[in-house]
């Protein structure tokens, strides 16, 4: 009972670190993107460089999945395979990207990790799931920290877009809606794709 309690805490541990690394990693992409404009890239070529700087790792995800299988796997799901690619990976990257060229790097992460309080929202909405008391608060200190990054970046706007737009305002009005409607595409994903990790696991559907 101890052992197994223990292994329970370990496995805790280990998810907790490894979101932790993903955030950070995830956090460190704007701060890169933001130094590419510096240097004269596009949102476009940026998304086309990461998709290819990923692609060998991503190839390899879905080989090995493959692999564990044993060829006694279900067949994929080609069509929702490519929605759920084109909506959580392409769509909420390039709009992600796009938004970034306008807007603080912190800005566009306080924005992004709006996604459970969207998939919350999608969830009530789409799945007729109840909203508790205690997600409602979560979801109003999630906005109101929003909006204090907003009104801060508000007051420097001239300082955060790089000439994209003559008007600065507008720029930081236009990229937050970019990466609004990306942080929207990626809850549409998670929301499709919960089933399918069933299915296939979690390894495959990415890899796919």
């Amino acid at each position: 009972m101890l052992m197994t309690w223990m292994a329970g805490r370990d496995a805790r541990f280990q998810g907790l670190m490894l979101a932790a690394l993903g955030a950070v990693a995830f956090s460190g992409k704007a701060i890169v993107a933001k130094l590419m404009y510096q240097l004269g890239a596009d949102p476009i070529s940026t998304v086309g460089l990461r998709m290819l700087l990923a692609l060998p790792l991503f190839a390899w995800m879905a080989w090995y999945s493959g692999r564990q299988t044993n060829g006694s796997s279900q067949p994929l799901p080609w069509g929702r395979l490519f929605l759920l690619g084109f909506t959580g990976y392409y769509l909420a990257s390039t709009l992600d990207f796009m938004g970034l060229r306008f807007i603080s790097a912190s800005l566009e992460r306080a924005i992004l990790y709006l996604n459970p309080t969207l998939v919350l929202l999608l969830s009530a909405w789409w799945l007729r799931q109840p909203l508790r008391a205690m997600q409602l608060a979560a979801m109003a200190v999630s906005y109101v920290g929003l909006a204090i990054v907003f009104w801060h970046d508000w007051q420097s706007a001239s300082l955060v877009a790089h000439g994209v737009l003559a008007d600065a305002s507008w720029s930081l009005a236009l990229g937050s809606a970019l990466v609004f409607l990306s942080a929207l595409s990626y809850a549409i994903y998670l929301m499709g794709s919960g089933q399918l990790v069933q299915q296939l696991g979690s390894l495959r559907l990415v890899g796919w």
